[in-house]
């Protein structure tokens, strides 16, 4: 939700990890200085640049300015294997910008008197629970929203990644077992979990879905159809792309399949599709002010002020503060705050298996701008810096040149370290400790559930991971009591250790890590620690 699993993302982190500081106010009325450098931008040109540059698979791009539309783009496969072409049309997973749709539904209920952004978690979902109990006690809504929990980074996010089965419930009663690594509100760590907690507070204070609020009190009022709460929800005939993952070195994209579709439980944290068309409709919206364009306020100028306002501080992206572009940045409610070229910028990014976006406000410019890829690399925030720092007059600034330069690096680098992580077992290697049929067994840790190892027909050992299905796989005796799970969908990028732990000859639990430094943080199975239970 989701942020790094290739070497693509060094580049990725820009929209999906780097959020910013500055105190939002309601959008000023400023006269655009953009309006001129606008005019000299060409659009169509930066995103041939920046799609040859990462070798996108597919790729769409749309830049609004005074509210009109000045450019829509479309480049690239729909999917791999077909003739079909990438259309302005078409639904792409926006992924972690949704978080900013969680956070308007939730505004909307302070509004009405239903929610306070600083009562405690706990008034909504009593049985909320944090691993401290003076924490559990004192968690805002306002704190489930800013990742500043003091969770590790994606913590528990598999119960729901790459293709987890855990429901909402099953997320409230796994919080209490993740344990923090940073003191409560001391420091930024995203997550997705917490936002899944907000989904439930939506439902549970609105008497709605999480998906059928956002669809009939934001959705649909801000004219953003056919855009979708969720995959199921897309209507018949509406046209959307497929994502697609790399294994390491390879030329194009694997299409991701259904098996990788996340479930509903994702829904508040990521689970929004829309095209081009309804998201310069969103970032109108909040340009207006929190009024629809027929005239109909969703929100006050109280809460659009509110959501804007930043929080958590962040770090700022290398690469802007080598451009000198941008100094501060924190983390607002569900969307990055930062300064931008002397302006405010207001922005989220999103990634999940296949796809990532960016979604950018200038709101003192009046200007927005959202693009996606149907594959997992830094295109998007790419193109929309680049062009953002073109309308803004500073046309030297050549983002794509640059970070492109950087991804081709990063990616040969990349590829090569995790074609070195699946080599073969280290010469002079010790045996297991014990008998292969003495690992079989069941293991659980208390906020996953259970993981089970079984004999495989070839007479070796096999990893079930219990909420998925497509971590299952045969294991690879690596050294001593150490296996590798190399899975049988090598585009994942995921590959892990698994060390069992043997104490007086006996099997009693097993731990696992990532082989691969750039394995998504998505992928914690170090925070798992499972013990043996049958």
């Amino acid at each position: 939700m989701i942020l790094a699993r290739t070497a693509a993302l060094l580049l990725v982190s820009t929209s999906l990890g780097a959020c910013a500081h500055a105190q939002a106010e309601t959008p000023v009325q400023s006269a655009p200085i953009a309006a001129q450098a606008a005019a000299a931008t060409d659009y169509d040109a930066a995103l041939a640049r920046t799609s040859e540059a990462f070798d996108t698979t597919g790729f769409v791009a749309a830049v609004s300015r005074d509210g009109a539309i000045v450019y829509q783009g479309a480049t690239g496969l729909a999917e791999e294997g077909t003739t079909r072409p990438v259309t302005q049309d078409m639904l792409f997973p926006i992924a972690s910008i949704s978080k900013a749709f969680t956070t308007t539904a939730l505004a909307m209920l302070v509004d009405q008197g239903k929610v306070d952004w600083d009562a405690p978690v706990q008034t909504y979902i009593p049985e909320f629970r944090m691993w401290d109990p003076w924490v559990s006690e004192h968690f805002t809504v306002r704190d489930a929203l800013t990742h500043r929990s003091g969770l590790p980074l994606g913590a528990g996010d598999l119960l729901i990644w790459p293709d987890g089965d855990a429901e909402p419930e099953d997320v409230i009663k796994a919080l209490p077992y993740l344990r923090p690594t940073s003191g409560f509100r001391a420091e930024y760590a995203y997550d997705n979990l917490l936002y899944i907690v907000a989904g439930e507070i939506v439902e549970r204070v609105s008497g709605k879905s999480w998906a059928d609020f956002v669809t009939d009190e934001i959705l649909v009022p801000v004219g953003m159809q056919p855009c979708a709460a969720d995959k199921s929800r897309i209507a018949a005939g509406v046209p959307y792309v497929t994502g697609h993952e790399r294994a390491a070195g390879a030329d194009a994209g694997v299409p991701v399949g259904e098996e990788l579709a996340f479930s509903t439980t994702w829904n508040a944290a990521g689970g929004i599709w829309c095209n081009t068309d309804g998201m310069m409709k969103w970032g109108q919206f909040w340009l207006d002010g929190g009024v629809t364009a027929d005239g109909k306020r969703l929100l006050s100028e109280k809460q659009v002020a509110e959501v804007w306002k930043g929080v958590t501080p962040t770090s700022v992206s290398g690469g802007l503060k080598r451009a000198g572009a941008s100094h501060i940045s924190a983390y607002a409610l569900g969307w990055s705050t930062q300064d931008f070229l002397g302006k405010l910028l207001v922005s989220h990014g999103g990634g999940a298996p296949g796809v990532v976006s960016n979604f950018m406000i200038l709101p003192e410019e009046k200007l927005v701008l959202f693009s996606a890829t149907n594959d997992y690399r830094g295109a998007p925030s790419t193109f929309n810096f680049h062009v953002a720092s073109a309308m803004l007059g500073h046309p030297e600034n050549d983002f794509i040149g640059d970070w492109g330069g950087a991804f081709a690096k990063a990616e040969a680098e990349g590829t090569k370290l995790l074609a070195d992580s699946a080599a073969p077992q280290p010469e002079g290697r010790a045996a297991p400790s014990l008998p292969l049929s003495a690992y079989v067994g069941t293991y659980r840790d208390p906020w996953y559930g259970d993981v089970r190892i079984r004999m495989n027909d070839a007479g070796g050992l096999f990893i079930d991971m219990g909420r998925s299905q497509i971590l299952d796989g045969d294991l690879t005796h690596y050294q001593g009591d150490r296996f590798a799970a190399f899975w049988p969908d090598s585009s994942l990028k995921a590959d892990a250790f698994v060390d069992f732990v043997v104490q007086d000859g006996k099997v009693t639990g097993m731990t696992m890590k990532a082989i691969s430094e750039l394995t998504d943080f998505s992928y914690d199975f170090h925070d798992l620690k499972l013990e043996r239970v049958k």
